[in-house]
């Protein structure tokens, strides 16, 4: 399983510009795509939001591409026109003020409008180019996630192992429970029968232990426990996306361990159950990072 957090940057040159892409990912419930273009590679936004959804299935995805002048081609120009009028205005003034010197370059290269920056193109011709350069990108924040997933999935199993420990000791308590519940059963009701005068059939005193006995057993739940747990263990082994399944156990683990506690008549257990969920939630806490 792979993190859904990640970056990766590429770089790519092009006839009158070089292109930056910039590939972030963070946390999200589902897939979102956010793209930044400049107003001239707004045509792209489509294709790069296909690209990023083949990539990943899971999480905020930022791709921002941004514009710079390549080393062969000068980003800025001089407005000739600009400055010619700025220095007849100077020179119209100085007449005026009595300041015999005329404004220099340095004076008129500082105003507004005197230098400007010069559109950068990036062709059409040139849009297979980007992409496959945005897919370079894609790739390395890929990478990156899967190496933060390889370092998460051992926290997983770290939490995994504990669970299946107190899982076996809430099935050893589980069952000293049943014994104690029936001798204390048997005990109250040859009790109440002995204080009502009543001679009760051993058959019946068994139908009656077994019957309060089943009210409290968690046999079942604790079964199932033990299959989810099996399923996500088997679930941090592969390579595929598997935070939704993993939330999904989380969710039906909760609901098995929540009956454990509710059904629960011995105190041992119910603390057993309550050392699992606080295993359980810091499970919930790293799959909520999961893709």
């Amino acid at each position: 399983m792979r993190s859904m957090t990640g970056f990766g940057s590429m770089e790519v040159a092009t006839r009158f510009a070089r292109v930056r892409i910039e590939v972030t990912s963070v946390n999200k419930r589902g897939l979102e795509v956010l793209v930044y273009t400049p107003g001239g590679l707004a045509r792209l936004e489509r294709q790069i939001r296909e690209e990023v959804a083949e990539a990943v299935s899971r999480g905020k995805v930022t791709v921002a591409l941004e514009l710079e002048s390549s080393p062969s081609q000068n980003s800025r120009s001089l407005d000739l026109k600009k400055a010619e009028e700025y220095a007849s205005q100077l020179r119209a003034a100085g007449k005026k003020l009595g300041v015999s010197a005329g404004p220099i370059w340095s004076d008129l290269l500082g105003l507004p409008g005197v230098v400007v920056n010069t559109q950068l193109l990036v062709m059409p011709a040139e849009d297979r180019k980007i992409i496959g350069a945005v897919r370079v990108a894609l790739k390395k924040m890929v990478d990156s996630r899967e190496r933060e997933g390889v370092r998460m999935v051992g926290g997983l199993r770290v939490h995994l192992k504990k669970m299946e420990g107190i899982r076996k000791k809430m099935e050893a308590a589980a069952g000293q429970m049943r014994r104690k519940q029936a001798v204390r059963i048997c005990a109250r009701i040859q009790e109440l029968a002995g204080e009502a005068g009543v001679v009760l059939e051993p058959e019946r005193v068994v139908r009656e232990v077994a019957s309060a006995a089943d009210r409290g057993d968690v046999t079942e739940e604790l079964g199932r426990i033990r299959a989810h747990l099996a399923e996500a263990e088997e679930l941090a082994s592969t390579r595929a996306p598997g935070g939704r399944t993993l939330e999904f156990l989380i969710q039906e683990l909760q609901r098995e361990v929540n009956t454990v506690g509710s059904k629960s008549g011995d105190l041992g257990l119910t603390r057993f159950a309550i050392g699992f969920k606080s295993e359980l939630e810091k499970l919930r806490e790293q799959a909520a990072n999961l893709e």
